[in-house]
């Protein structure tokens, strides 16, 4: 992802999570589809998107994005999340319920 695509993506998208990966990191691959899970069944309206760190060095800097696994989550264009390594899905969980409340409560 170039960054005028994540400049792009973040004025089009409401709610996004910025997955960056490493294809040969094993916690990355292990990860991966605990967190699709969890957003699939407590976030249904945020987006995942991968990005291949390595291959996306220029937004990876940019975002200070310097290890992987790492979450991004963007809400109405705005960073409310970053976490890094060894996720806890609970803690994880807990600390995007209110966010996502507050923005998709109608």
């Amino acid at each position: 992802m170039t960054l005028s695509e994540f400049d792009s993506l973040r004025h089009r998208e409401t709610a996004f999570l910025l997955y960056f990966y490493g294809e040969h990191c094993g916690v990355c691959r292990e990860l991966y589809p605990k967190i699709q899970s969890l957003f699939e069944t407590h976030f249904p309206r945020i987006s995942i998107l991968r990005v291949d760190a390595p291959s996306s060095r220029e937004l990876s800097g940019q975002l200070r994005m310097l290890s992987i696994p790492g979450l991004l989550l963007f809400l109405d264009g705005h960073e409310v999340l970053r976490a890094n390594g060894q996720i806890s899905l609970d803690l994880l969980r807990n600390q995007i319920r209110r966010p996502y409340e507050l923005l998709f409560s109608s």
